[in-house]
């Protein structure tokens, strides 16, 4: 049986576009923010540790409705997402087998990221 949870960030990720030619620091500094982002909010929503698995989706808003390229903002959000999970102990491992990350779409609205996770 599937329970899911969504996570609410009332921001979003660089493109990777804006911080493509930073110093590997300010990468890292962008990941760890956003990971301390998913941990609080995986805390907010009382999600159960020890899961088996975990996939999740996101949806980010942005003010201006434009084409946006997915993989510009996917590396700060999986990435941070699954170091979320394993550091607080929601997963044992973010490996493919426990840890799959979907789609990313965008939509018109405030900047928010808001993940969705299924998890067992």
């Amino acid at each position: 049986m599937s329970r899911e949870a969504y996570l609410v960030i009332d921001d979003t990720p660089p493109s990777l576009n804006v911080v493509a030619h930073t110093h590997w620091r300010k990468y890292h500094g962008i990941k760890k923010l956003w990971q301390e982002f998913c941990e609080a909010a995986l805390m907010e929503q009382a999600v159960p540790r020890h899961l088996a698995s975990v996939r999740a989706t996101a949806i980010l808003a942005f003010p201006k409705d434009r084409s946006r390229d997915e993989g510009n903002f996917r590396f700060f959000v999986e990435k941070a997402l699954g170091d979320a999970l394993t550091n607080g102990g929601w997963l044992a491992d973010d490996t493919a087998e426990q840890y799959t990350f979907g789609a990313i779409t965008f939509t018109k609205g405030r900047k928010r990221t808001t993940i969705r996770l299924e998890f067992e």
